[in-house]
């Protein structure tokens, strides 16, 4: 470097080029992390995973792209990172209320439901990424079934089959697509309404619990 240019750049003359490595700033820490994914997340929810660049994510937490590529490495890896650490949680919390011991359908299906609205609420993300992701082969839903399998959904329609064996589940279901829809019934109101004045959840909450519970005909008086 010329001692013209290391002035120009207000660095010493003779001074050497900065290796590449981990960019100005230093570190971040557990919170900034957090951050980053909370962002990630809010961003795959709004535009879709196949729409959100790291340029994008890393614009909206005011830090520099080669900081998020530092940290990292790629859009694929960020995705990696926020399945593993924000949505596997989730998805074990709602493949709990069925096990083996799970001989009430109403019950569990009941659990179920009010787990699926409960996360709805805390994780403003959930229900639209949900909503547009998990279906697809090439997003959310793709990196769950490539990564980390589909055991747990394979668990459950055994459990549903087998109700319906023994009579415990109204033969007419189709198990292939009941905990889509019973999810689709609780995802959608969210995703429609719940930033409208005067949503209720818990109207929402007991109108699928009803639906799902006892159908649409009338009780017999």
């Amino acid at each position: 470097m010329t001692a013209q240019k290391a002035a120009d750049e207000g660095k010493p003359a003779g001074s050497a080029p900065r290796r590449p490595g981990r960019p100005r700033g230093g570190a971040i820490n557990a919170q900034q992390r957090e951050h980053l994914l909370d962002i990630t997340l809010t961003l795959y929810a709004r535009d879709g995973i196949a729409e959100t660049s790291l340029n994008a994510i890393a614009r909206t937490a005011g830090v520099s792209p080669a900081m998020l590529n530092y940290y990292f490495q790629s859009r694929e890896s960020l995705l990696d990172t926020v399945v593993e650490e924000r949505f596997l949680p989730l998805r074990k919390r709602l493949e709990a209320h069925f096990t083996d011991e799970s001989q009430d359908p109403v019950a569990t299906l009941s659990g179920f439901i009010r787990e699926v609205a409960d996360i709805s609420l805390t994780h403003d993300w959930f229900a639209p990424l949900w909503m547009q992701e998990v279906t697809s082969p090439q997003g959310l839903g793709g990196t769950l079934k490539n990564r980390h399998g589909h055991a747990g959904r394979e668990r459950i329609r055994s459990l549903l089959t087998a109700w319906q064996q023994k009579g415990l589940l109204n033969p007419g279901l189709n198990v292939e697509v009941l905990m889509t829809s019973i999810l689709s019934m609780v995802l959608v109101p969210f995703t429609r309404f719940a930033h409208e004045p005067g949503f209720n959840t818990e109207q929402i909450l007991q109108h699928t619990l009803s639906l799902i519970c006892q159908g649409i005909a009338p009780r017999p008086r």
